[in-house]
């Protein structure tokens, strides 16, 4: 996702493709209450089940693609909240569903109908959707280390990069920097670093002391030059960087640990 692809209202920042697949819920729920009030189904709430079903297929499909990502932590598994969803299998999975509780034929023809129209929909979508980033990290970017080191752009390049901009008054940093610590550590091939946006080195080092963090891949951006020069408009946003210092990912928002292997493979699969 890049950050064209965010919409700002106020101090809020929702991700387009979000946006899209609530409105594409809201006009199945739409449509189908249509469909059931002239053709009847055989359990009530049809539309409800059926997105159920729907939702609960999409999540499983993309879970079993991404199986080795999700072997590392499978409570993420359920976490849906964080995003993953298989389209295919969620619309087969809502077709099936509602071919079993619309009583009618012409009404079973209608509500598959509706389902796949609004996956093409969708389809359309990615299809249309602007690529993802492939702007270079800019080269005069110098990482201030909290341990006193010094990490340039030429530094990180030769090997994929992840890099997390986050703050000590963030909420969704503060949750995920734990795990992201663990990673720099453990994490072979791959550089990953934690940029503070902003604050004073004084203040990281107390929350990290405060925390028992190493702060060993702990950086600071005490003017939030990075956020701006890479259009970050939220906090956390975690950048993913190939080994030849170009930005192919952008997340905004939370990341869990499955998400970030799979970008990470996604970043090594696409080394030239």
């Amino acid at each position: 996702m890049t950050p064209a692809q965010i919409i700002t209202i106020g101090p809020l920042a929702f991700a387009l493709d979000r946006l899209v697949a609530l409105g594409l819920i809201l006009a199945f729920l739409a449509g189908l209450d249509w469909v059931v009030q002239r053709w009847g189904s055989v359990r009530r709430y049809p539309a409800t089940l059926a997105l159920g079903a729907g939702l609960l297929a999409a999540r499983i499909g993309y879970v079993w693609h991404y199986r080795e990502s999700f072997a590392l932590e499978p409570a993420v598994a359920l976490q849906a909240w964080l995003g993953g969803w298989d389209w295919i299998a969620g619309a087969s999975g809502a077709a099936i569903a509602l071919m079993l509780l619309i009583r009618h034929r012409h009404g079973k023809v209608a509500s598959v109908a509706l389902v796949v129209s609004l996956a093409f929909v969708w389809w359309a979508f990615s299809a249309l959707e602007r690529p993802p980033a492939t702007k270079a990290l800019p080269p005069q970017i110098a990482f201030g280390m909290i341990n006193g080191k010094t990490v340039t752009a030429q530094d990180l390049r030769g090997q994929p990069a992840v890099i997390n901009l986050w703050a000590t008054w963030c909420p969704p940093c503060r949750r995920e920097l734990p795990m992201l610590v663990r990673a720099a550590a453990s994490v072979p091939d791959s550089r990953i670093l934690l940029v503070d946006q902003g604050e004073a080195p004084d203040i990281v080092r107390k929350f990290l002391a405060a925390q028992s963090l190493p702060a060993d891949a702990v950086a600071l951006d005490t003017d939030g030059a990075l956020s701006a020069l890479v259009g970050a408009q939220a906090l956390p946003t975690t950048l993913f960087v190939d080994s030849q210092g170009m930005i192919r990912k952008v997340h905004l928002g939370e990341i869990s640990r499955v998400q970030l292997d799979i970008a990470i493979r996604e970043l090594r699969a696409a080394t030239p």
